[in-house]
């Protein structure tokens, strides 16, 4: 990654959360990321991070657990977790109104690009998404998360931020 850009550095960073989208993230949504409906500038040809495969003796951590997919179904009453061994989507108590499965995948793997399900669902509190670092073939050190508007066909920068050594 020697000679890289900031920019480009940038550019190369986390850009995963594509499904916000997937999960029906509307302007009436309280985890919308155009809650005031002012139109945000597009990323236009944004260049995705990859994913480390799992390997032996590699000095970031890499999960050998991990999949490019996963469903797991979350209470209405307690919230719970959903895991692919890479992204990882934290519910509290009364996030959804019924429990309801949610499926997490990856169509563009190795590509840190993930689509997540039910397509369309609201949530009734803050759902938190998170990639650690360490799973990312990367040496940037600034990550930008965007989410995919299909209204307006273009990628949207959602204001990301890094804590505990992972992307949220």
């Amino acid at each position: 990654m020697k000679g890289r850009t900031k920019a480009n550095k940038i550019l190369t960073a986390i850009t995963f959360l594509t499904v916000l989208a997937a999960m029906g993230c509307g302007t009436n949504s309280p985890v919308s990321p155009t809650q005031d409906n002012i139109p945000m500038p597009g990323v236009e040809n944004p260049q995705f991070v990859r994913i480390l495969p799992a390997s032996e003796g590699s000095d970031r951590a890499v999960y050998g657990s991990a999949s490019t997919s996963a469903a797991q179904v979350v209470s209405a009453e307690e919230g719970g977790v959903v895991t692919n061994g890479i992204y990882s989507l934290y519910f509290p108590p009364g996030a959804v109104n019924e429990d309801t499965e949610i499926t997490i995948e990856m169509p563009q793997y190795p590509y840190a690009v993930v689509r997540l399900g039910p397509h369309g669902i609201q949530f009734n509190k803050e759902v938190i998404m998170s990639l650690d670092v360490s799973m990312i073939d990367s040496d940037a050190t600034e990550f930008r998360v965007l989410w995919y508007n299909e209204d307006a066909g273009v990628w949207e920068d959602i204001d990301g931020y890094m804590e505990d050594g992972a992307v949220k």
